[in-house]
This record gives structure tokens, sequence and C-alpha cells, in this order.
């Protein structure tokens, strides 16, 4: 897969979740709290508010086997290690974030339950061990062809093995000129029509046990969170500059307004082998 992943501004600098652990008291190699952790780490949207719900709709359990596909600092990783006592491997293409999130994880004295992997998805086999859950955030839209993984999470999973999956769309009002722009901007290689998502996942084996439209709740999310770090734009320019800062705000306005303009949507869907 293309690794031009970097010109997507939230990638820039894996090693940015460092400053705001320190302005708040957490030098590098300190033992991090997860409480604290969990503030920063969680680079999708509603944090572990959302990880909950996962847990939750995959009943996750302690004999578990855990994939997260597109894992970044492995946030939602380490939560779900720590809330049901599973196994996770935290996959991710940027080997920077990938060391990033070791790290944080061996903070967190969470490294005998998760696991740090870095790879292309597209080529990833895990020696023929299947899971017992799948989980990915707003990730998966950034590889390309959809038919090709929505298979390789099929294959990965064991027989009645779910899937939790929270990913970008296209909006009613996306036109083939926001093409660009999305591949520019948000790394966007396999966007498709919320209706025709879960058809790619039925193609491929699965059986849908929920679907759920996101665009209206993230929309708002969005907003609020480009609101917030306005508000707060000082305390960020002091822990991240404002190279920092300018790089963040410019990916959170791309964010709202593509799905305010209704460029892109949202879905969260669970799937059943």
């Amino acid at each position: 897969m293309d690794k031009n992943i970097k010109k997507m501004k939230l990638y820039e600098n894996a090693s940015r979740i460092f400053n705001d652990l320190e302005a708040i008291g957490y030098s590098d190699g300190s033992y991090l709290d997860l409480n604290v952790l969990n503030k920063f780490d969680q680079l999708h949207y509603h944090g572990t508010d959302s990880v909950i719900d996962c847990i939750n709709q995959l009943d996750i359990k302690k004999s578990d086997l855990v994939l997260e596909v597109g894992a970044g600092w492995g946030g939602p990783s380490r939560f779900i290690a720590n809330k049901t006592h599973a196994s996770v491997v935290a996959l991710e293409l940027q080997d920077d974030y990938t060391k990033v999130g070791r790290t944080l994880t061996e903070r967190t004295k969470l490294n005998k339950s998760v696991e740090h992997i870095t790879s292309d998805f597209l080529e990833f086999k895990n020696n023929n061990k299947k899971f017992d859950k799948i989980v990915s955030w707003l990730a998966l839209y950034h590889i390309p062809n959809k038919r090709k993984y929505s298979k390789i999470l099929f294959n990965l999973l064991h027989e009645e093995g779910k899937v939790f999956i929270e990913d970008l769309t296209l909006g009613s009002k996306h036109s083939e000129s926001d093409n660009h722009m999305l591949e520019e901007k948000l790394f966007a290689n396999s966007l498709v029509q919320h209706k025709n998502y879960s058809q790619f996942m039925s193609d491929a084996g699965f059986k849908a046990i929920s679907v759920k439209d996101m665009s209206a709740d993230w929309r708002i999310f969005t907003k609020e969170r480009l609101e917030n770090l306005k508000l707060n734009r000082e305390s960020y320019i002091k822990s991240h500059g404002i190279k920092g800062y300018e790089i963040i705000e410019d990916f959170y306005i791309t964010a709202f307004s593509s799905f305010d303009k209704e460029i892109i949507g949202g879905i969260r869907l669970v799937c059943e082998k």
C-alpha cells in the first residue's frame, strides 16, 4: 500500500503525544495511568465510549484473541486488554506509530497483553492463526481494494468470529471533484457509499448484525472538536508549537467541513462470520 499516509496531517508526527503527556507531568519513561493516557491516545471519534460499545457489542472475553486494524498508538487495543483481559494484536502500517504505541503500552504495564506489529494489512497473514474478534476505527478506508481487504478480514476470523468497524463513507453530496482533496487530506483509498459498505462485507461472507449511519453524529463531534481546539489554542501551542497547532487545526477543519458539506459520512458495522 502507498505509504504516503504521512500527507494526512493527523499522522505527521507520531511523537506529539509525548508533548501532551509531559505538559501534565508525565516525563519520559515514567509509569502511565491508563485513564490519563486514554484522554490522548484515541484517534477516532468519541474515544473510549466507542470502545466500550465495541466491547459490549462483540462480547469480548478474557479468552479472546483480538486484532485491531489500523491501531495507531494502540489506544483501543490497550483499553480492550485492560478492560477485558483479552490478548490484543495492534496492527499498524506506520512504524513510527507502532514504536510510540509499544512504548506507551510498556509504560502502562500492558505489554504482556498487547502486541504491536507494523504491517500492511493487505500482506498480513498472522502465521495462519485466527482471531476471535477484529476491530477497526477510521482506518479501513485508507486501504485500497475494499473487496480484497473485506475478504482478508473474513479469512482472519474463526468461525462465528465477529468484527466491529467504524469507518468513513462517501457522503450524499460527494462528487468526483472532491476526490483529490479526499486523497490528499484524508488519505482516502476505498471510500464507498453507505448503502454499499455492508454489501462488500456480505460479498466477503459476513452476516451483518447491525449497521448504523454515524454521519450526523460525527458531524457534531468534529464541529465540537474543532471548536474546542480553537478555545484551547494557546495551551496547545505551548505544548506543540505554532506549527503543530496549525497542522492539527487544518486537519480538524478538513474533517468537519467534509462532514458538514456531506462529502463524507460515517458507518458503524457489526458483522459475524
